[in-house]
């Protein structure tokens, strides 16, 4: 692939970036009728899901559709009723249909990877992409198929698509042993030829027009990976609904636990905007569904194959891609349909025998190649049991990352990811952390289940962190997670930290082993024989008011 431009070998910072796509613009234009890209007529049909509208299943069918969604937590049922090429409605902007693209756009592999997967779902996924992709600029489709034993996968997909013309691009690989995401979306790239590579997950149907637009950023700077905007499918009844406005502009972050998150654009880069389907800037992409020039891809080592399942892979490819040289585009034009489905697989076979999370496991893995030692302990703050977690051989990591001559974390936020701090300010250290025990019972005080805000009780003790992992930090905020602990009508309750806060009214007396709420001015009391949380005036002669703030290593 020629690109018309290069950029410099390496880019400042985000105002030299929107310097540069000013320049870009030249190469692209609005038009007053369809873009070039555009298909003159959008065929509706009706039928069962048809324009994405809800579809419904007879009451007979009841059971196998409670089968359907403990198995692949989607209506299989339902998916079956409804066409491959089923029409859905264009979600973009009205702008995108008169985008003028440039002529010469890269040929591009589609890459799916699949584990037991529904088979009508996982053929509509590949369907829709043949149906609204021009020809020319699809090279192949390949499947990986990550060691599924579900019969209809095997020979019964084989014969679908090796019978039938349609399908002639749809290639199928298959994993000898269950490897997990990341390790098959590497061996996806590496049995892929076109020039770029978009990867899809199985349970996805592509909207109009949807592969130009992404290709265009990448034709202007090889080193630029495009994210769609992504639509919502239900699991259930399959209706397909946006996830966005028409006129939102959400763009990629994170907190610094590692949970992906996602904000408005800033003011700045509004103003930078000439069109509202430009394509922007992000700090992170969500992680399954993207473009990136194959070879450039491959250069960066692809994802770390340290990594194991799913998880972080999206945090490690943006940090690597911002701080190497390259950027991340999201593009308003570009629109997928997913299916957020109502659990997930067992990977209970692939995790290497690591005892830990394994999205700790990935999270430690990304930090300690790519952040600088003053952000590592802002993550070890948010999640202070992942210290201890051994995550192997990290050296081929580093040398890749001064082998491609990358800059520093600092620069990272100083220059494209700063304004995650208003939402997401540096953590204050934590004064205690680990399990919080009464010592009249020995009962743990846990989050419980259910859906926030909500009470929070006490638990027998698992040591084992998670419900029961609490921190109190030195601006006296006291939390689990990203969510936090309140008072509501005289009783301790869980909801999501407040944007933007760090600080709140918890103190913890260490000689007395009194938790103090200093806007109340009582104490965290056990009411017996209840086992309910209530807040008292303080007794440091009140056992019930006594509690124990251990710190854990559950993986010792």
């Amino acid at each position: 692939m020629t690109s018309t431009r290069q950029s410099p070998e390496f880019r400042n910072d985000i105002t030299v970036l929107y310097e540069q796509w000013q320049e870009y613009r030249s190469d692209i234009k609005l038009v007053e009728g369809l873009g070039n890209y555009e298909p003159v007529t959008i065929v509706e049909k009706d039928g069962v899901g048809e324009k994405g509208k809800p579809a419904y299943y007879p009451t007979k069918y009841e059971e196998q559709v409670i089968n359907a969604i403990d198995t692949y937590g989607i209506n299989s049922v339902v998916s079956d009723l409804i066409a491959l090429n089923r029409s859905i409605p264009d979600t973009r902007n009205d702008e995108c249909q008169h985008w003028h693209y440039p002529q010469r756009l890269p040929n591009t592999s589609v890459i799916i990877v699949f584990h037991n997967e529904a088979l009508s779902v996982l053929m509509r996924t590949f369907h829709t992409v043949i149906f609204r992709t021009p020809e020319h600029l699809l090279h192949e489709i390949i499947l990986i198929d990550d060691f599924s034993d579900i019969e209809n996968l095997k020979d019964e997909l084989e014969n679908k698509i090796y019978g039938d013309t349609y399908y002639n691009k749809v290639k199928i690989f298959r994993n000898k042993k269950r490897e997990g995401l990341i390790r098959s979306k590497i061996n996806g790239v590496l049995k892929a030829t076109g020039e770029v590579v978009a990867f899809l997950d199985a349970h996805c149907e592509v909207n109009v027009n949807w592969l130009p637009p992404l290709l265009t950023p990448i034709v202007k700077d090889h080193r630029t990976m495009t994210v769609p905007f992504v639509d919502g499918i239900d699991f259930n009844t399959f209706e397909y609904t946006p996830v966005y406005g028409k006129d939102a502009l959400p763009k990629g972050i994170f907190e610094w636990g590692m949970f992906y998150k996602e904000k408005g654009l800033t003011k700045y880069e509004l103003q930078n905007r000439k069109h509202y389907s430009e394509p922007y800037y992000s700090p992170t992409h969500a992680g399954g569904l993207f473009a990136i020039n194959r070879q450039y891809f491959i250069k960066l080592g692809i994802y770390d194959p340290g990594l194991l399942i799913w998880g972080g892979e999206n945090f490690e490819l943006s940090f690597k891609i911002w701080q190497c040289g390259g950027s991340i585009q999201w593009v308003p034009c570009s629109r997928v349909g997913h299916i957020y489905r109502a659990a997930r697989y067992s990977f209970a076979d692939i995790t290497d025998n690591i005892v830990a999370p394994i999205d700790q496991y990935n999270y430690k893995r990304v930090i300690e190649v790519w952040f600088d030692d003053k952000y590592k302990e802002f993550f070890y703050t948010r999640e202070p049991l992942t210290r201890f977690i051994d995550v192997g051989d990290l050296s081929s990591q580093i040398e890749l990352k001064s082998n491609l001559n990358c800059k520093n974390f600092d620069w990272y936020m100083e220059n494209i990811a700063s304004d995650v701090l208003t939402q997401y300010p540096y953590p204050p250290k934590n004064l205690y952390w680990g399990e919080i025990k009464t010592a009249s019972t020995g009962l743990c005080l846990d989050i419980l289940n259910g859906d926030l805000p909500r009470k929070i009780g006490v638990r027998e003790c698992h040591k084992m962190g998670g419900s029961q992992l609490f921190r109190l930090n030195t601006k006296g905020q006291l939390s689990n997670g990203e969510r936090c602990i309140e008072i509501i009508n005289n009783t301790p309750h869980i909801d999501f930290c407040q944007i933007g806060k760090v600080n709140g009214a918890w103190r913890y007396d260490f000689e007395d082993k009194q938790f103090y709420e200093q806007r109340t001015d009582k104490c965290l009391t056990l009411e017996v024989p209840s086992d309910n949380l209530i807040f008292e005036e303080c007794d440091d002669r009140n056992p019930f008011q006594i509690w124990e703030f251990n710190q854990l290593n559950p993986w010792v």
